[in-house]
């Protein structure tokens, strides 16, 4: 790592940082001290060189440097991660469908990427970019404009069923998707999806990046989604969502005999009025 890249590993520290109240002290002190060693090796190689002398002169204007670089500057980065993490977490509006999307857990059986950094890495690009893709592409559809997509901040773990229903509920999210990317060694990665919805919990194993199924997931929303606007008493919004998942359901029924996804959503919709009015 050179001067130049210390910018870089300083933000990346912070960003990792922000998964516990202790990985955040131990990164701030360790951001402290690398900023502090690089601070005081460009002021001895820029104080000789543009003095044209032999040894660098300390005095208060490098104590003010050191300060501001290597104490206010990574406060001021701190501080702003983290507030900028609680404000990633607060809780979705009164009249929002709110997808949440919390960082999914990494585990590598490979021996050539075994280390926290490796797994760090996976976890912020595999993770992060695989959801920004699936939301891209469920963004091209109308209904999608019915929801609000969130990605939650790098202290949210989600790893049991009952973790992830009370987190759902602290956000009031209409779904909450977490889950875990395995790395193995030549082979490519696997992922396993969950999603915890206000009604049910959805589990969706051995996928992988390339066979993303984007239909089912585009249906168990829809359907979470009308079930909570019909709980809000917007029985009229609940009815458009219902008949927007009736066309998935079908599809997903005619590939998995059994499932009962329309019957599910037909007998939902039973329950709803024609048009206008609320829901039951």
């Amino acid at each position: 790592m050179d001067i130049s890249d210390i910018p870089n590993q300083i933000g990346k520290a912070l960003k990792y940082s922000l998964r516990s109240p202790s990985h955040f002290v131990i990164s701030l002190v360790t951001s402290m001290a690398v900023l502090a060693v690089a601070y005081d090796v460009v002021y001895g190689f820029a104080y000789v060189r543009w003095c044209n002398v032999k040894d660098p002169h300390y005095d208060g204007r490098y104590a003010v440097g050191l300060l501001l670089t290597a104490i206010v500057l990574p406060m001021v980065a701190g501080v702003t991660a983290f507030f900028r993490a609680r404000y990633q977490a607060r809780r979705f509006g009164p009249t929002e469908l709110g997808i949440a999307i919390a960082p999914f857990e990494v585990f590598t059986v490979d021996p050539e990427t075994l280390g926290t950094a490796n797994v760090l890495q996976a976890l912020d690009i595999v993770g992060t970019e695989f959801f920004r893709l699936v939301q891209s592409t469920m963004s091209e559809f109308p209904w999608a404009r019915n929801f609000t997509f969130r990605f939650l901040p790098q202290f949210v773990r989600i790893k049991s069923k009952s973790e992830a229903e009370k987190q759902r509920a602290s956000l009031d999210a209409t779904v909450l998707a977490w889950g875990v990317i395995t790395q193995r060694s030549r082979q490519p990665l696997e992922i396993r999806l969950e999603m915890q919805g206000a009604v049910k919990r959805y589990t969706f194993s051995q996928l992988s990046v390339e066979e993303f199924p984007i239909r089912v997931l585009q249906t168990f929303a829809l359907i979470e989604g009308a079930q909570t606007v019909s709980d809000r008493g917007d029985g009229a919004h609940a009815r458009q969502l219902f008949e927007q998942a009736l066309p998935l359901g079908t599809e997903i029924d005619s590939k998995h005999p059994g499932a009962g996804v329309v019957a599910r959503i037909e007998a939902a919709l039973q329950t709803l009025p024609a048009s206008g009015g609320t829901g039951v």
